[in-house]
């Protein structure tokens, strides 16, 4: 005999639970609203989880499920007769052999599989070839540029030097 129905008493719970919480809160920081203390609230919140735990012994018990339907092995520890008995093993290879047949799986598309991993393993291979390469390749490239960079340094103070000296030979002749 249930005097509440679920959602009831789901909501019951819920809001007991609320007033708990709420009242131990008011407790610790010491509120309080008017004549609404956290003593009170606690209190109130408590009795209405009392009530609600005693309701809550008049609900029927959970349905119990018949697992033996499901799970033979559990109605006297027999699945059936000794021959019918196979091992988890055996029944995932017959499970397996199933899955493969339905999928029409046969040697040549395994073979093809195979040799596409293969030739996918080769191309990977290939390609770190190929990425440590370009990056020998672009490393020489930096090194020549900060090479360039330096000469090219050089070569502009190299020019002022000259440009000094030549607008000094200038001035000399501009001068007699």
């Amino acid at each position: 005999m249930r005097l509440l129905n679920k959602t009831q008493m789901n909501f019951a719970y819920g809001m007991g639970a609320a007033v708990v919480i709420i009242g131990a809160l008011m407790k610790i920081t010491h509120f309080s609203a008017g004549f609404l203390t956290g003593n009170l609230m606690l209190t109130i919140g408590l009795v209405t989880e009392a009530i609600i735990f005693a309701l809550s012994a008049f609900d029927p018990p959970a349905e119990d499920y018949a697992w033996e339907e499901v799970y033979p092995e559990l109605a006297g520890g027999k699945s059936g007769s000794a021959s019918d008995k196979k091992t988890p093993k055996t029944l995932m290879s017959e499970k397996i052999e199933d899955m493969i047949k339905k999928a029409q799986l046969d040697q040549s598309v395994v073979n093809g599989l195979t040799q596409s991993i293969k030739d996918f393993e080769a191309s990977a291979k290939a390609g770190a070839n190929n990425a440590g390469e370009l990056a020998k390749i672009n490393k020489e490239f930096a090194n020549n540029a900060n090479k360039l960079t330096d000469q090219m340094e050089s070569l502009a103070k190299n020019l002022e030097s000259l440009n000094n000296v030549y607008g000094g030979v200038l001035n000399a002749m501009n001068k007699k």
